[in-house]
Formats: structure tokens, C-alpha cells, sequence
């Protein structure tokens, strides 16, 4: 095998030669570094199904015959010393450090093939114009040549998009050369209980992605409206951003000559310096901020409440008969802390959570408006956070009222959230993005409704690579997975009990979902599941980050559907359960949790941390299969011991032995996974077992032939592990699993030198002597052959007996001194 290599923390210069030099070695395998540059990331995770990459670890080194190093010279700057098995393979490099020659290294490689006439794709030329400039600061460097414009020409002329070459080369908004100025600048205005971001400044000369300065301040300061006025010469540029529908910047920017939506818009204020522009926008914009009728007008009065104080019991009885399906619940000073629903205290008396406090089910994080806030403002609240009541309330969190769904405005918005054709394209690829478009106009013509759902959302959402496509159906999944297949071909697999299906076409699985809502019958089962609607699906999942879904049908692509604000802890960098019982549902989402908080550097949520505590025993409902499934997937993704570890803050391992994991215990288990020994994650909850003096425990563990050979040889070492001979020791330990051996001799501040020294011995110890030896001899095969063997092992552990020879010698002495 012929590998291709470039540098660690790899750049476009870098990635572009690795392309450029695939050209010429098409066999060779595209290796990538283990760090890869943020940009670099980024471009590889939209354009994944346009190159064939391979990382480090997936290459077999044992079978690498040569390596062609571009970008650099050495093992170390490639990163490949620690892989290589072989070092006495063939080396070649492309590296324009060691030559004035060009500028960029892509140039070097670009030379032979434009002489060469060798085709370049536009995506290809995309890249390596991504390496030109970015190597050659856009061609503005002293160190570039000649050669590095020709190249720019040649893919130029090859379909090079400058567009996405910008869009990946621009600066972040705090490198900007106006940031500063605009930052300074910043005062901040009420207009009409608005709050309104304004910004000026005069420049000498067009500078662009000043959108990308307006949006940063705009996310710094969070107010209603940040609106940015630029003087060039004798117009004034105005970027305007909004966070509410209250601030109609549209319409402003339109009688302005301009145009835009309503959270982004964009005008010039022609032949107006920035004074004059400044005056006429604050004025229009007064204008425009109109007086709403005020929430006041429709709220509810006086308003059912309960206390966080009662017992789920005692409210679900007091509030059965009211018509009802939420109440808010306050403290003693009537303001509100949360808010509760008709259908949570169902469902907690339904898992026997009767004598819980209402403050262990109730949704702590509850949205709010003031009475004078605008019904318009209170449809937009409602709408976009899928939820049916909201409660007006003072500045200090006094319950004034309560709105709910049927006394507000329920008109739709006219912009509802979605994701644009490019940001979808880009991500997707070209290829994938047009086969989804397809499958949303069947979708159309049969009459469902289809979404893209859950992490291939997320990962979209994080610019993270994801190949697996998951699609749900409002409808009958299976029927409409076998309309796929008799259109686009493909063979169907359906999964009736679970009413889902998977579509195989050319290879790819896609997982089709009929949307449905769960019913847990108790704690830890399995649920119960029936057709509902996408939304009763998403409210089914289990973290707010996987609960997005984007619409395929053709009369909606790209919208967006986020009824537990999922993007905003995206953004925030959180996982959090949709509801206070859903860790008691499913206690095993407390693994996923944490898994998905290490895999994509966030945090648990307060509130999901304190359900997460305050589950219980629960998790004991949990199967041990469910148990080891959950703790292999982690292992899958490196995450042990880190789990293990990460339990103990939720009292996982003292609720199932007795007291939390030790610091000791820590350290066996680190020792154990970095080893990498046989069942590895029962001997890493024996670990934990083992510090409490709780072996007994262990057998609820032991689901295996192996594991429970395991947990026997633990307890047999465990009252052998004293002997102070190998001889002794191999006449009780000759059938412990070396695995069981070692963990012992890794227990942290215990010595087992013996036991230490046995293990080694014995794997050096080569039987000298077998039963046909022993039938050779003219013995009968007898129960006396297991014994005659092992004490021949234990005189070899000794050193009395060395050969084969002095082992037959002893069999026969011993034979006539028995006789």
C-alpha cells in the first residue's frame, strides 16, 4: 500500500496537495493527519462525498509499502512516527519549504498538471485555489512568484468558485477591521420599551463582511434591534438585525429603497452623510415600532396555581376535575417557579411518583411576558416554543395572568424558520442534497409528511460529519420506505412490531421512523408505542439537541421544527432532557447524556444534572444487558474509564454498591482499560465492587460464561493470592484466566510481588510433557495424568525439573514409588 501524507494540523496548502498529488498516484491512499485545522474541519465535513479520505487509524501500517510526503518532510511534521511499522519504506516528498520556487506548495504540483494536460474538476480546483490563496495571503505575499499567478489563472479557468473560497478564507468578526470602530461605538436606545443597538462609523474605502461585525454585536449585546450605519463617500450603509417581529426592520429598510426580512434587513441611505442617515433612520424607525394591543386585553384572571411544596398525589387530585392542562406553580410570594402540566402529573402517578414533590416533575425553566407586551410578541413565544400557555408576570416574577393558545392570535407566521437550499447543499453535497429533494416531492405526491430528525439535524447543525440519514413519516413508514424502493430501487427491510423500516439502495441504509409518541408502563421497561404526529415524536426523544427535525416535502423544504429550543442549547453547548421525568422513564439516558456531552464538548444542563441526581434507584430497573450495551457504546468512542468516573457525580455506583467509586478504584480501572485486558468493562465494575469489599454483588453482573469464570477466579485469587511460593500457587491458580491475575497485581497501594512474579512465569512456562507422552511410557490413560501434569509444571516453576527428559524421569520414579 502507498500512502499520501501532509503535515499535523493540516491546512488548505497542505490538503490541496494531498488532492493534487493523488493525480498522479491514484492507487495511493489519502492519509489524514489526527489534527486537522478548524477551517480544514470545516471543508471536509461539507464536501465529504467529493474525496476519499482515510485517517491515521484506519490504515492497516503493517501493509505500507511507500509514502509520498506534501507540505513537509519529516515523520514527526506528518505525524505518521508513532503509526509506522516498517521504517525502512520508501520515502518521496513534495515540500516547497525546501525550495524558493513557488509560493504555495499546491503550486508545485499544479505545474506538471497543467503541462500535463491532466483534467481538474471544479470542486479540485475549489480547493487548490483554497491552498493558493491561502498559503500566499490571496497572492499578496512577497514570497509569491510567477508560477503561483499562473496557477490562479489555470483554475480560474478550471470552475474555481471564488464564492466559496471568500467564504472560507474571511476573517472572524472580531479580526475585522471595523469591529473595534463599531464596538466603540455602540449606544444603546429604548424606543416604544425597545431596546435598540445603534452603531456608526465613516470609511475611506469599501470594506467587506461588515454584515458579519453587525451580527457579532448583535450576539454581544442581545437586544431587541441592532442597527449599523457605515458612511462610504457620499452614502450611508445601513445593516439592521432584529430579534423580535415587534421591530419590523423590513419594513423600515423598504422605505429606505432597500429590502430584507424580518430579523435581517439592509439599505443605502443615498447622497445622506452618516448625520442626516442617522436622523431619518431613528425617525422612521419610531415611527415604525407602532403600538401594539397589549397582552393585557386577552389574559386570564385569577389564575389556578399549586405549590412546588405538594406532593404529586395531592395536586393530581386537586386538579383532576378542573378543565385545565397547565398551571403554573409559585412560591409563597405568588411568584412563578415553574410550570406544570396535566399530562406530566398523569404520567408521574402512572410510574408511582405519587409522593414525589410537584418541584421534582415541574419544567423549572419557564418562559414569561409582561402585560404590556404585544399579543403579536406572545403568538411568536408560543409558536416557536411549542408550548400552550404562558404566564404574564411582573418584573420581579409576580404572576399577573396567564395567555393560552386559544385567547392569543393563532394566524401562522410568514417566515417560519428554515434552512436555505445552499446551507443544506453544503453540507449534504451536492448528490445528497438533490436525492433528499426527491424524495420530498414523492412525499408530496403521496401525501405525507417526511423530515430529516434527530443527530444527522444536530451534526448539520454543529458542521459535524454524519453519513447515517434517519427519516420520520407522518404516516405508515413501511409503506412509504416500499414507494422508495419501487421509485428510486433499493430493497426494503421492515420491522412491523416497531413500525419502521430500512431502505438499502446501492449499499446505503436509511432508517425510516413512523412518528410516534411512548408510553413507559414502569420505570426502566421498554415503551409502549402508537402512531402520533411528528411533534409527539420529538417530545418521545431524549435530549433537546436530538429533538430537531427540518422538513423534506417539496411545499416546505428546509423548515424547521424545534419545539424544545434545541438549537439554543446547541448553541449553548448543553444536553438537557425534554422533561423532570424522563431519566426516571429511561434511567439509561443518563449514559447517552454524558456520552454525547464528551463526544461533542458540552455540558449537562443544571436542571438535567439535579434530575439526573434525584433518579434514584431507577436505575436499578435497568437491565444489565441494557447496562453493558449503553457502557460498550461508550467504550466504542474511548469515553472509559471517563464514564465511570462521570457516574459517580450522579451516585450511580453507590446506589448499586453501597458507596460511590473510590479514587483507588479510579486508578485500577485506568490501569485495566489502558491495558486493554479481556472484558475489560466487568473487570472495571469489579474494580469498583472489589474497593467496597462487595464481590458478592458481582453476580448480577456476571451475564457471560466468561465473565462469570472471571468473577470465580477473582474470589479463588482472592484467597490464594497470600502463598509465598509459585509452586503453591500454580496448585490453586493453574486454571485462574490471566485477566483475573491481573487484577490483582494492578490493585493501586497493594503489593503482589509473588503474584506478579507467578503471572510471569507462568507465561513463560511450555508444558513439557502431554498425555501421549505419558501413554508412550506405557501408562493408561487415567484421572493420575492431570495430576502428574500439573506437578510437573510446578516443579518447572521451581527449576527441579528442566527437560522433557527429567519430566518423564520423575513420572516414572514417581509411578514406581506409588506401586
Amino acid at each position: 500500500m502507498r500512502l499520501i501524507v501532509s503535515h499535523t494540523n493540516l491546512d488548505f496548502d497542505g490538503l490541496a496537495s494531498l488532492v493534487a498529488a493523488h493525480k498522479f498516484d491514484p492507487k495511493a491512499v489519502l492519509a489524514l493527519p489526527p489534527s486537522l485545522g478548524e477551517r480544514v474541519k470545516q471543508f471536509l465535513h461539507f464536501y465529504s462525498d467529493s474525496f476519499d479520505w482515510y485517517t491515521y487509524k484506519q490504515i492497516d501500517w503493517s501493509n505500507v509499502s511507500a509514502i509520498t510526503y506534501v507540505d513537509c518532510s519529516t515523520d514527526e511534521r506528518a505525524g505518521v512516527a508513532s503509526f509506522l511499522v516498517n521504517n525502512e519504506i520508501e520515502r518521496s516528498y513534495i515540500d516547497h519549504h525546501q525550495s524558493e520556487a513557488t509560493g504555495a506548495n499546491i503550486t508545485l504540483l499544479l505545474q506538471p498538471i497543467i503541462h500535463q494536460g491532466i483534467a481538474v474538476s471544479p470542486i479540485e480546483a475549489t480547493l487548490f485555489g483554497l491552498g493558493l490563496y491561502s498559503d500566499t495571503n490571496r497572492l499578496t505575499n512577497d514570497t509569491v512568484t510567477i508560477a503561483d499567478m499562473k496557477a490562479a489563472v489555470f483554475l480560474h479557468e478550471n470552475g474555481m468558485d471564488l464564492t466559496v473560497i471568500r467564504e472560507f478564507l474571511q476573517a472572524h468578526a472580531g479580526e475585522h477591521p471595523l469591529f473595534k470602530t463599531l464596538f466603540n461605538a455602540v449606544d444603546i436606545q429604548t424606543i416604544a420599551e425597545k431596546r435598540i443597538v445603534f452603531s456608526t462609523c465613516i470609511a475611506d474605502q469599501y470594506i467587506a463582511d461588515i454584515a458579519t461585525v453587525v451580527e457579532e454585536i448583535h450576539s454581544l449585546y442581545a437586544p431587541d434591534a441592532t442597527i449599523v450605519l457605515c458612511q462610504l463617500h457620499h452614502h450611508t450603509y445601513m445593516i439592521a438585525r432584529a430579534t423580535s417581529a415587534d421591530i419590523p426592520i423590513q419594513i423600515l429598510a423598504q422605505q429606505l429603497g432597500g429590502n430584507g426580512h424580518d430579523y435581517a434587513a439592509s439599505a443605502i441611505c443615498r447622497n445622506e452623510p452618516l448625520a442626516k442617515a442617522y436622523a431619518t433612520v431613528r425617525h422612521l424607525l419610531t415611527a415604525c415600532i407602532q403600538v401594539k394591543t397589549p397582552i393585557r386585553s386577552i389574559m386570564h384572571w385569577p389564575v389556578q396555581t399549586f405549590f412546588a411544596s405538594s406532593t404529586v398525589a395531592e395536586v393530581f387530585h386537586e386538579s383532576n376535575h378542573l378543565p385545565y392542562k397547565g398551571f403554573p406553580v409559585v412560591n409563597d410570594r405568588k411568584q412563578v417557579i415553574g410550570m406544570l402540566t396535566a399530562a406530566k402529573l398523569k404520567k408521574a402517578i402512572g410510574l408511582n411518583q405519587g409522593t414525589e414533590l410537584v418541584a421534582s416533575i415541574m419544567s423549572k425553566k419557564v418562559l414569561t411576558l409582561k402585560a404590556t407586551d404585544s399579543i403579536e410578541q406572545g403568538k411568536k413565544v408560543m409558536m416557536e416554543n411549542e408550548i400552550g400557555r404562558i404566564p404574564i408576570c411582573q418584573s420581579d416574577g409576580t404572576l399577573e395572568g396567564i395567555i393560552t393558545r386559544s385567547s392569543i392570535i393563532t394566524s401562522p407566521f410568514e417566515h417560519p424558520p428554515h434552512y436555505s437550499d445552499s446551507e443544506l447543499t453544503r453540507y449534504f453535497g451536492e448528490k445528497r442534497f438533490t436525492f433528499l429533494r426527491k424524495i420530498g416531492e414523492l412525499a408530496d405526491a403521496q401525501d405525507v409528511q417526511v423530515y430529516i430528525v434527530g443527530g444527522i439535524v444536530r451534526d448539520f447543525i454543529l458542521n459535524r460529519l454524519s453519513k447515517d440519514i434517519d427519516l420520520v413519516v407522518e404516516g405508515d413508514a413501511i409503506s412509504f420506505a416500499r414507494t422508495l424502493a419501487n421509485q428510486f430501487g433499493g430493497e426494503v427491510q421492515q420491522h412491523d412490531h416497531f413500525l419502521t423500516a430500512t431502505w438499502i439502495i446501492h449499499s446505503v441504509p436509511i432508517d425510516l421512523v413512523t412518528a410516534r409518541r411512548e408510553h413507559y408502563r414502569t420505570p426502566g421497561a421498554l415503551p409502549d408505542v402508537q402512531p402520533a404526529s411528528i411533534k409527539d415524536d420529538l417530545a418521545r426523544r431524549d435530549f433537546a439537541i436530538n429533538a430537531i427535525a427540518v422538513s423534506l416535502n417539496a411545499s416546505c423544504f428546509g423548515e424547521i421544527l424545534d419545539p424544545f429550543q434545541g438549537r439554543q442549547q446547541i448553541q449553548a453547548k448543553t444536553v438537557s432532557v425534554l422533561h423532570p421525568l424522563s431519566f426516571i422513564e429511561d434511567p439509561t439516558r443518563l449514559f447517552r447524556a454524558l456520552r454525547f456531552a464528551k463526544r461533542l464538548g458540552f455540558q449537562l444542563g443544571d436542571e438535567t444534572k439535579k434530575q439526573a441526581k434525584i433518579m434514584g434507584h431507577a436505575i436499578q430497573t435497568i437491565s444489565k444487558q441494557r447496562l453493558y450495551h449503553e457502557l460498550e457504546l461508550s467504550h466504542r468512542e474511548d469515553q472509559l474509564p471517563w464514564l465511570f468516573k462521570a457516574l459517580n457525580e450522579y451516585h450511580v455506583w453507590k446506589i448499586f454498591f453501597g458507596a460511590n467509586m473510590s479514587e483507588n478504584a479510579y486508578k485500577h480501572i485506568q490501569h485495566l482499560f489502558r491495558e486493554g485486558v479481556n472484558e475489560s468493562i466487568f473487570l472495571a465494575i469489579a474494580a469498583i465492587a472489589y474497593e467496597q469489599h462487595s464481590l458478592e454483588s458481582l453476580h448480577a453482573f456476571a451475564l457471560t460464561k466468561l465473565t462469570k469464570k472471571l468473577l470465580t477466579d477473582i474470589q479463588l485469587i482472592e484467597d490464594y493470592q497470600d502463598e509465598t511460593s509459585l509452586d503453591n500457587l500454580h496448585g490453586s491458580l493453574f486454571s485462574v484466566k490471566d485477566a483475573a491475575i491481573f487484577f490483582f497485581i494492578t490493585l493501586p497501594n497493594k503489593e503482589n510481588a509473588m503474584l506478579s512474579q507467578y503471572r510471569n512465569a507462568r507465561e513463560m512456562l511450555t508444558p513439557l510433557v502431554t498425555g501421549r507422552d505419558l501413554i508412550a511410557l506405557g501408562f493408561k490413560p487415567s484421572p493420575l495424568f492431570s495430576t502428574w501434569l500439573l506437578d510437573i509444571e510446578k516443579r518447572q516453576l521451581t527449576g527441579e525439573i528442566k527437560t522433557k527428559a527429567d519430566a518423564l524421569a520423575w513420572v516414572s520414579k514417581k509411578n514406581k514409588h506409588e506401586s
